[in-house]
């Protein structure tokens, strides 16, 4: 049979199918969804569990192609083919996800000040949010330091470095300036999140101050935004309802589009990633049992929001559900989930500006034969703990976290040594994700249960789901 069996234009560049192969990769993803997926819904198995399923499935049917193509070296024209349809179902969802991100974070952060009105702890539970965010991106940095150094990162083979173009970054001060919204408008366009957090704090504390004065007009303010939260908190229920037929289509992407063979070649990388990850998840889980708080319910009720940020590698597109778990299931005050969950997924991620950055430094540093002294490893945590203020937590970002580090170390001419990482990016950045969001998760759970607004009723209730929320999840 030929290798094309679909030719022209219409086939190549509209519909991406070529090749029968193609047509059998998008039959194998449809068996999954509506011959594995569907009767696990239908039969309203546990949530965590089709997750579960959906990433066994994405993982099998990834390595699978990779397999029948002969893991090659790089993506045949059907593999590509292949992923792209893949993105439909994967990329589609993000796409919803992120849709709903803007408006969830305005209207989230509106009704925490409006909520917390008159009451004291508004301030207490800000500054403990943000403590617990930095603090524990400052561990994941010296994890990262460690690892990179009992693995000796750096040993790896400059030749295989790809060109790279590094970014110009301001000083701190300016990259302090430059949080606050000169146009909120364009802030929301550029996903700056501190920036639209800050705008949305003013304009609900500016509603609390004028309620005295204006309390007719303040009172339908506030019946709005409460009805505008619950819809948008309805829409993103809905959306997540189909995330675990999309972890099937992101996963299967990931590995179809990346291959085996690329991950080997910075193996010793992203075993460093994963190992970091998982010691993360524990300092995590320490800090849950410090509190008092059962870590075996934390893991189990976490576990679906894992998985999604695993896999879509976006930790502002796993807002939503990072809120609706912390809220639903854990009993963390919405407020306190609204907030602290909004800052997490810009600020202090334990991942991407977290551990990454700081391997990434200490294996440029040690290829390039920089001097790696307790100096350099102090400077590295602070840089590393102040470049994770206002890093946009969406795919790549971990990227320009990178650059900033690099930069603020005084090696941004090396950053092109960095390409052979870039080129298994997916790969690491759902590790990287995943910590990201549990790093998130914990610090609203540790602020709540500190100002005592947690209610463990919920988070102690194992009957308690998202599919409380809205039926059937």
């Amino acid at each position: 049979m030929s290798d094309a069996i679909f030719q022209g234009t219409f086939f190549e560049k509209f519909l991406s199918i070529t090749h029968y192969q193609t047509l059998i990769g998008i039959g194998l993803l449809l068996f999954c969804f509506f011959a594995i997926m569907r009767p696990l819904q239908t039969k309203k198995v546990n949530f965590s569990i089709r997750m579960l399923v959906g990433l066994v499935l994405g993982a099998v049917l990834g390595l699978g192609i990779q397999a029948a193509a002969g893991f090659p070296n790089s993506s045949t024209i059907w593999m590509q083919e292949t992923a792209t349809w893949y993105g439909l179902f994967g990329r589609a969802f993000i796409a919803f996800i992120r849709m709903l991100v803007i408006p969830l974070i305005f209207v989230s952060i509106v009704k925490v000040i409006i909520d917390f009105s008159g009451k004291e702890n508004l301030p207490q539970i800000a500054f403990r949010g943000i403590f617990w965010l930095l603090f524990t991106t400052a561990i994941a940095c010296i994890i990262g330091i460690i690892l990179a150094n009992v693995l000796s990162l750096g040993e790896l083979s400059s030749t295989s470095a790809k060109t790279a173009v590094a970014k110009q970054y301001t000083n701190i001060i300016d990259t302090f300036v430059n949080l606050i919204p000169s146009n909120i408008i364009a802030s929301m366009v550029k996903e700056n999140i501190v920036g639209l957090v800050i705008f949305s704090a003013l304009m609900g504390l500016a509603a609390n101050r004028m309620e005295k004065k204006n309390p007719q007009p303040i009172a339908l303010f506030k019946t709005f935004i409460e009805a505008l939260y619950k819809i948008i908190m309805s829409i993103a229920m809905t959306v997540i309802k189909y995330m675990p037929y999309a972890v099937i289509a992101l996963l299967a992407r990931t590995i179809i589009s990346n291959g085996i063979p690329a991950i080997v070649e910075v193996s010793s990388f992203v075993l460093a990633i994963y190992l970091a990850t998982i010691l993360m998840l524990a300092v995590h889980i320490l800090i849950v049992m410090v509190h008092g708080i059962s870590p075996i319910t934390f893991i189990k009720k976490a576990l679906g929001t894992w998985l999604l940020a695993f896999t879509s590698r976006s930790s502002v597109g796993t807002l939503p559900m990072t809120i609706s778990t912390l809220t639903v299931r854990m009993g963390v005050n919405t407020g306190t989930a609204n907030l602290v969950g909004s800052l997490g997924s810009t600020m202090g991620m334990n991942g991407c500006a977290g551990f990454f950055p700081a391997l990434l430094a200490v294996m440029v540093a040690h290829m390039v034969g920089i001097n790696t002294d307790i100096q350099f490893y102090i400077m590295l945590v602070i840089v590393v703990v102040i470049g994770s203020i206002g890093i946009a937590g969406i795919p790549g970002t971990a990227t320009v976290a990178a650059t900033v580090v690099l930069s603020g170390m005084g090696m941004a001419e090396y950053f092109p040594l960095i390409g052979m990482v870039l080129a298994v990016d997916p790969i690491i950045d759902m590790a990287r994700t995943l910590a990201n969001v549990s790093g998130a998760m914990t610090a609203a759970i540790a602020t709540d249960h500190e100002v005592q607004l947690m209610n463990m009723d919920i988070y102690n209730d194992p009957n308690v789901t998202l599919d409380n929320e809205q039926s059937e999840v």
